[in-house]
């Protein structure tokens, strides 16, 4: 090898190298957390009292949340991304499981409500997976804040739906393509169940119109990605 082949060996390799890192450094990092403290604080505010057995069971069982995370999460960030063209917004996340009597959400970092995962709190409790799906869900919000869509034709054809409904169809079928490109078609089933019992109605009809045909999903992840 002659010298200048040796120069442009490791010039590339220093590239490499340098490119890695760079992706990594702005590669979406999620961290979870749980906090008994926090919660104490919160149940002041939004009670009733968070049992003891509860906080104990999350303790136990965070690890399981972490590695189902681990296991699934990347997978999701990146078959959406792949869709989609567009990148998860760089940074670290914390999701905070909670058991205070809120919802799970983004506004104000992300949470993740678990209590209704948990068997000493209700004797069928969702699995596991779900929660790590609420998680995705919740990220995605963030997501789609970071690319606003705007003169969506598809969310003025449901301007009289309530703006719940209409916040999660994008939402909705961006979830739906990540779980079908993953061969998660099962996990997507679930999903879909359990969201559309949740109060109030809003993820089933989110889910009505997402699903109302075969291909209607892919119209909406379509604007997105424009």
């Amino acid at each position: 090898m002659t010298e200048t082949s040796r120069t442009l060996t490791l010039t590339i390799a220093v590239l490499l190298v340098w490119a890695a890192c760079a992706s990594s450094a702005e590669a979406l990092s999620v961290t979870i957390s749980y906090s008994p403290r926090i919660d104490w604080v919160c149940s002041i505010f939004r009670g009733p009292s968070i049992e003891d057995e509860w906080k104990a069971e999350l303790l136990t069982r965070k690890g399981e949340f972490e590695r189902q995370w681990s296991s699934l999460g990347p997978n999701l960030i990146s078959a959406t991304e792949a869709m989609t063209g567009k990148a998860f917004p760089a940074g670290e996340v914390t999701a905070r499981l909670t058991l205070c009597n809120l919802p799970s959400q983004s506004i104000f970092g992300v949470s993740v409500n678990m209590r209704y995962a948990l068997r000493s709190f209700k004797a069928d409790p969702v699995p596991m997976r779900y929660k790590v799906y609420t998680l995705f869900h919740e990220l995605l919000h963030n997501y789609l804040d970071a690319y606003p869509i705007r003169d969506s034709a598809l969310l003025e054809r449901y301007a009289s739906e309530p703006a719940r409904v209409r916040n999660h169809l994008h939402l909705f079928a961006l979830e739906k393509a990540a779980l079908i490109e993953l061969g998660e078609s099962e996990a997507l089933e679930d999903v879909i169940d359990i969201d559309s019992q949740l109060p109030n109605g809003y993820y089933k009809r989110a889910w009505e119109i997402v699903n109302s045909n075969n291909d209607e999903y892919q119209k909406y992840v379509a604007e997105f990605s424009r």
